[in-house]
């Protein structure tokens, strides 16, 4: 909607208000347009207009917004407005926007009041009430803030100076353990952030250390590994990027370096390169693993210490490498699974059945693989009691639920998406049913299917796997001889149905087609196409589906390969087959982009769902997931066909 269509369709429903008043969805339009331009006096104009409109709030909120960002006395209004929504979202996104500008002033007695009345606070928020308490003088909120020293996500300006205080009195090792641990994930500014805060006298200069970093070859090849630590630390820095970047190279300089490397170096850099070199499927990768011996390492390593062992089908292996593991990362699901196959080809077997239990249960990958495993195909549970009228009446009273509703209407889908999820964040299991059904009769797909899978006790799978746009998707499935179900599967994956989705790459729509995958395809089939018609629901599943043929064509008429396929590019499933013969859940589990791996596990498992819901019968993931053959020599023209087409809508190839 252009700007002057949008001012003048404001204008005109300015005009159809009674005496001058807004009519309330105009009102709402036309103080989102004002508080986008910061103007103040508009949206204070509008709050006095009459009109009872569950929105409301939002102009209130925008009003203070600005004023807050204006540096303006707003305490005494901020008080009235919190009071006045306890307990509903915008008070949330309000206390959480008072208590960032007042650390940012340095107003520790409004955090200290303000921040223990957040429902949800996130590392931010809990990043000021640390520094507050930390300010007046409660030891306390150090310890409570330990944890962060560990944490590898991103942090804001809030938790620096918290990071910069747990520095304090720390060894010298645990700067530089922070540090390898942070760039394991890529995380340089943090990298840069903590080395900044080494002790006086300990330090690197930061050239020095851009340089390991960005280009690590050329600080390798220009710096002596020298006795002093600082030096030797950096040294171990730029060989972990250049692992990242390149695992021959990387490899090759290792190798070079021969004894001048300390044994806790050596086994260090030897586990990062067993990590890559499992990342790249290299058969070496074991072998790098194992002679980084025992040392401690973190999740990120481990985990493809195990992938490696998988991949080779070394049951052994895996076993004692699940077994290093930390208690929290070996009771993930995944690996409780793999670790009861490993203790299954031990011959172990009533043990195996053991973990299978803890992971049986749900519709995940790794709880259908289990209940294979037990002799358990998946199959769709009874569903809940249907909500009744009063259920029913109960969600559209809720006030969070009614902003949602009259949020999309106004096409303002992430407040509204917000509103919904916060209605649901404490709801009991009828609660959250009543809620699908009136998501789904609203043909709000995504947040039935969001509501749904939160209940606890009670579950409706009809729910939870809804089967919208049937008459499009069946015939176009049909027409390109794919499985309806796992066309369903991977477009609730894709977009959990909403038509106007697109992601942050430019996948658009139901099947999340990218303009040039789009483009391909059409130009490939002859369909007639215009990049103005990706979103068109019959073009985007048309597009989608017989790019999702091209896959199966091009990749064994593997689903799970074709699944990969389409979300990281056809070009590089090939490289992630194994040697010999495997398993489908192995190939999965050792696919190298995470986001890839994660959205095969889903796809695979939604198919599954799927068909049980739908035909009524039980159904085995590992028999849907089969085999995988290793590749046979190509074709130069098989490998220029799989080249020449488009990435997925997935993760760059830097992940």
């Amino acid at each position: 909607m252009t700007k002057v269509f949008r001012a003048a369709l404001v204008a005109a429903l300015l005009a159809l208000g009674p005496s001058g008043a807004v009519h309330a969805d105009a009102r709402y339009l036309a103080a989102r347009d004002a508080a986008r331009a910061g103007d103040l006096a508009r949206l204070q104009q509008l709050a006095l207009e009459p009109g009872d409109s569950v929105l409301n709030a939002y102009i209130d909120y925008w009003a203070l917004s600005i004023r807050l960002a204006r540096k303006e006395d707003v305490d005494a209004d901020y008080v009235v407005f919190v009071a006045r929504e306890e307990g509903r979202l915008l008070a949330e996104r309000a206390r959480r926007d008072w208590i960032t500008a007042s650390g940012r002033t340095q107003r520790w007695a409004v955090i200290l009041a303000e921040a223990p009345m957040l429902r949800q606070p996130d590392q931010e928020s809990n990043c000021w009430f640390w520094q507050a308490r930390m300010a007046m003088g409660d030891a306390s909120a150090r310890d409570e803030a330990a944890a962060l020293w560990n944490t590898s996500s991103d942090i804001g300006e809030a938790c620096k100076p918290v990071i910069a205080s747990l520095a304090n009195g720390r060894p010298v090792g645990d700067f530089w353990s922070r540090a390898r641990r942070l760039l394991e994930q890529r995380r340089f500014d943090a990298v840069r952030g903590t080395l900044a805060n080494l002790p006086p006298g300990q330090g690197v200069a930061a050239k020095s250390l851009d340089e390991a970093l960005n280009t690590p070859s050329r600080f390798l090849a220009r710096q002596p590994l020298g006795e002093e630590r600082s030096q030797r630390e950096l040294t171990m820095l730029a060989l972990v990027r250049l692992a990242q970047s390149d695992y021959p190279t990387a490899a090759a300089r290792v190798e070079s370096l021969g004894n001048r490397l300390r044994s806790d170096e050596r086994a260090y850099i030897s586990a990062v390169l067993g990590w890559q070199a499992a990342r790249s499927n290299q058969p070496e990768a074991l072998s790098w693993y194992r002679a980084a011996g025992n040392i401690a390492m973190s999740d990120e390593l481990r985990a493809w210490q195990a992938r490696a062992a998988l991949r080779m089908q070394d049951w052994k292996a895996l076993r004692s490498t699940i077994e290093a593991m930390g208690a929290e990362q070996r009771a993930q699901a995944e690996w409780l699974y793999w670790y009861g196959r490993a203790l299954a080809a031990g011959g172990q077997k009533e043990q195996a059945r053991a973990l299978y239990e803890r992971v049986v249960g749900d519709a995940s990958f790794y709880a259908m693989l289990a209940g294979d495993e037990l002799g358990r195909r998946f199959a769709v549970p009874a569903g809940a009691r249907p909500p009744d009228d009063a259920e029913m009446t109960r969600v559209s009273r809720d006030i969070g639920v009614q902003r949602a509703l009259a949020l999309f209407r106004e096409d303002a889908r992430l407040d509204a998406v917000r509103e919904w999820n916060w209605a649901m964040r404490e709801a009991d299991d009828r609660f959250l049913l009543a809620a699908a059904e009136t998501a789904r009769r609203e043909q709000l797909y995504d947040r039935a299917i969001y509501s749904a899978e939160r209940t606890r006790k009670e579950h409706d799978y009809a729910l939870r796997y809804l089967v919208p746009f049937y008459d499009k998707v069946a015939p176009a499935a049909k027409l390109q001889q794919l499985d309806v179900y796992w066309v369903y599967g991977l477009m609730r994956q894709e977009s959990r149905f909403v038509g106007v989705a697109r992601s942050s790459v430019g996948a658009q729509g139901l099947m999340q087609v990218m303009p040039a995958t789009a483009a391909y395809v059409a130009k490939k089939t002859g369909m007639a196409y215009h990049p103005s018609r990706i979103t068109d629901m019959d073009t985007n599943v048309a597009l989608g589906t017989a790019y999702l043929r091209m896959m199966l064509d091009r990749l064994d008429e593997h689903e799970a390969m074709a699944a990969a396929g389409y979300n990281a590019g056809p070009g590089r499933v090939p490289r992630w087959k194994a040697p010999g013969v495997t398993e489908g859940a192995i190939f999965a589990e050792t696919i190298p982009l995470s986001e890839t791996r994660d959205y095969v596990k889903k796809v695979m498992a939604n198919t599954v769902a799927y068909t049980a819901l739908l035909t009524g019968e039980p159904q085995s993931l590992k028999a849907r997931m089969g085999q995988v053959a290793p590749d046979g020599p190509q074709s130069p023209e098989a490998l220029q066909a799989l080249s020449s087409m488009p990435a997925g809508d997935g993760p760059a190839p830097s992940e």
